[in-house]
């Protein structure tokens, strides 16, 4: 080899090599942090989708007992009502009871007395009452 012809070939190529590297290198990275990004996106929408479907369910769930307790609080207040009206038609049918009996008293003591009084008239007319036995 001639002493003209003794080019370092490496020096030479290393600058175009070099930058195709970098452009190379710097496309990978690009890409790299494009599907990071996309990955990072998919995973933060599964977890917005979870938290809503969580937090649905925890309101379905709180919606379900609040019916629970407010169709058991309609039913206690119906067995009141019912048992409040139970006591309320023993009470006047008591009542109607004791105030038939007050007036079967009355009428059976009016008619004593009036019985006693016709027994006076007729006793004072100088009969005399009939002794059986």
């Amino acid at each position: 080899m001639s002493a003209g012809n003794n080019i370092d070939w490496m020096r030479v190529a290393s600058p175009k090599l070099e930058g195709k590297l970098t452009n190379s290198i710097q496309i990978q990275i690009a890409k790299f942090d494009e599907q990071s990004w996309w990955h990072r996106e998919c995973l933060m929408k599964q977890a917005a989708e979870q938290e809503a479907r969580r937090l649905a369910e925890e309101a379905a769930k709180k919606k379900a007992e609040e019916e629970v307790k407010r169709v058991a609080k309609e039913k206690w207040q119906a067995e009141e009502q019912v048992k409040k009206a139970a006591e309320e038609k023993a009470w006047a049918d008591f009542e109607a009871k004791c105030k038939a009996e007050a007036e079967v008293r009355a009428r059976e003591k009016a008619e004593l007395l009036a019985a006693g009084k016709a027994m006076q008239a007729w006793l004072g007319q100088g009969a005399k009452p009939k002794v059986r036995g």
